[in-house]
């Protein structure tokens, strides 16, 4: 054991520091990527005259809908009145 603590000793190290003459400051850099998808929930759907009305949560400002774009003042929780498409409802992620 102990003529391995003492190889480990004699070895250099792998992270040494640097002490120069002259030299009172330090320059570094970090930089972070945040890659947040998006997601569209709809929370509640209820029936009005001319379609539905959805309340829906969302982390985008905007959201296609069979084609046609809605845009939100905030993100979160918004309702959004779409009138009632012949053929269903098709939603596109992902703006």
């Amino acid at each position: 054991m102990k003529s391995a603590l003492t190889a480990l000793l004699l070895l250099p190290l792998a992270c040494t520091a640097e002490t120069t003459l002259g030299v009172n400051s330090a320059t570094g850099g970090l930089n972070f990527t945040v890659i947040i998808p998006p997601v569209f929930r709809v929370l509640q759907v209820t029936p009005a005259t001319d379609g539905y009305e959805y309340r829906v949560w969302t982390n985008r400002p905007s959201v296609m809908l069979n084609g046609r774009e809605y845009r939100f003042h905030r993100v979160g929780e918004t309702t959004l009145k779409i009138p009632t498409p012949p053929q269903g409802l098709l939603l596109v992620h992902g703006l």
